[in-house]
């Protein structure tokens, strides 16, 4: 049975009904007949929210979770990070996985800084400033990038998104098993 990782454009996708919904619920109801092994990416918890909040615990996440018809789907695990990850969620960092995220993130934004740190200071913004555009570009970065960590980590086959962007990454060397679909390519494999 084939793996798919779904991210936080596919929950986006299904709250505002867009036209790759159709998509994913066909991947959803594959999921619930045993036709599809279907997880979703911790990491999601920590996007920004409608309203441009942010969830609390991931007892919120797990409501959205289910309102939208994601079910108990598994929850991916992220290397945490401070002041972002719930971690009971995520996964104490190590030097070979932050540098595996570090190359995923490489990848995906070859002219941004990896470390929220270096990234503020290139943008001469204070760090400690959790507020600024900057700082909310560069959660979404690290996101994409934790995101398909998480998916590559687990060993799944399919990582589906509506961020064509993150294509970038597919017969990449380093990747040679990475493989990012838009949902409906995805639901084209079941």
């Amino acid at each position: 049975m084939k793996s798919f990782t779904l991210d936080t454009n596919c929950l986006i996708d299904i709250d505002e009904d867009r036209p790759a919904a159709a998509h994913i619920r066909a991947l959803l109801e594959a999921g619930a007949s045993g036709k599809a092994d279907l997880a979703l990416v911790a990491s999601s918890a920590s996007e920004r929210q409608k309203g441009g909040t942010f969830l609390a615990n991931i007892s919120e996440f797990k409501e959205r979770q289910n309102s939208l018809g994601f079910g108990s789907l598994p929850l991916l695990p992220s290397i945490a990070r401070a002041d972002m990850s719930f971690f009971d969620k995520s996964l104490y960092g190590w030097s070979e996985g932050t540098a595996r995220e570090g190359l995923i993130f490489n990848l995906l934004f070859p002219s941004s800084s990896f470390e929220w740190a270096d990234y503020a200071a290139a943008k001469g913004v204070d760090s400690k400033d959790h507020g600024t555009g900057a700082y909310l570009r560069w959660r979404n970065m690290i996101l994409d990038a934790q995101a398909l960590w998480a998916h590559d980590h687990a060993g799944r086959a399919v990582f589906v998104t509506s961020d064509v962007r993150l294509k970038i990454i597919n017969d990449h060397p380093e990747f040679p098993a990475m493989n990012v679909r838009t949902p409906e390519e995805a639901a084209d494999l079941l």
